[in-house]
């Protein structure tokens, strides 16, 4: 699958990380991809052919042309693809829909919804522009007017929306302890709001950033040894990252490891 890539006008960065395009034809037996546990918060356009996806061995169900994607937990979701695939994703801050529209992002996990259930009209209005754009760039600069309406009046970055990005940039690598007094939060206040605005609490949106890192490693360097990327994601050795793979995918590496090749995740 083709895949083009875009950084955000500074403006807009404190909610955007960056734009994305992906491009493939498959035939009609397509192929199935993992959605593994991830940090991510995403909203998929699709300008061909929607995926389809069976979560935890559920039915088969198409996903919504635009659809903002919270973060996903441990459950089992496989993605399908056949026919065109062209899909325009807008990968979010931690905190952006949330300092957006208010919404508690605990909501939004292990989901996939309509954009107009969670941004309502201005929802329709990103996705109608970005559909009448001709290419890829003029997709970004339609998103970009529409996130530049949306974030006119929103409240101000905060501590969570702070830290929240410290921990996504550090790769799940820095102390809560250490977070929570950047913050200037209490502990136990650090841990509410964080959950609420984030989705995750920061414990286990740590755990999530730094399983992310790893797969997203093997995927860019396949011929790595995993030693390597496991002691470079921070797990203390092979058993470490085997409970996390459990906890997280819901199964161990020896019956996931066949997908790793596949797994479908935003590239920054």
């Amino acid at each position: 699958m083709d895949v083009t890539r875009r950084m955000p006008h500074p403006a807009l960065r404190g909610i955007i990380r960056s734009f994305e395009e992906r491009r493939g034809t498959f035939g009609p037996e397509g192929l199935t991809w993992p959605l593994a546990a991830r940090p991510h918060q995403i909203i998929d356009i699709y300008l061909g052919d929607p995926f389809h996806l069976r979560i935890d061995g559920g039915r088969l169900q198409a996903a919504p042309e635009t659809v903002v994607v919270g973060p996903q937990g441990s459950r089992r979701i496989q993605l399908f693809m056949s026919g065109e695939i062209h899909i325009f994703n807008i990968l979010l801050q931690p905190a952006a829909l949330n300092r957006l529209v208010g919404i508690d992002m605990t909501a939004l996990v292990n989901e996939g919804v309509p954009a107009s259930d969670v941004l309502g009209k201005r929802g329709m209005q990103l996705s109608d522009a970005v559909r009448s754009a001709a290419d890829f760039s003029s997709r970004v600069v339609a998103a970009e007017r529409c996130f530049g309406m949306m974030q006119d009046g929103s409240p101000a970055p905060d501590g969570i929306d702070f830290t929240s990005r410290v921990l996504l940039g550090s790769r799940g690598r820095v102390r809560i302890d250490q977070l929570a007094k950047q913050s200037g939060l209490s502990a136990r206040h650090f841990q509410r709001r964080f959950t609420t605005q984030v989705g995750l609490s920061p414990k286990l949106y740590a755990r999530t950033v730094r399983f992310d890192a790893a797969l997203m490693a093997h995927r860019n360097e396949p011929t790595r040894p995993w030693t390597g990327i496991i002691h470079e994601a921070g797990y203390f050795d092979q058993a470490h990252f085997i409970r996390e793979c459990h906890a997280l995918v819901g199964t161990g590496p020896g019956q996931f490891v066949g997908d790793w090749d596949n797994i479908l995740s935003p590239v920054g």
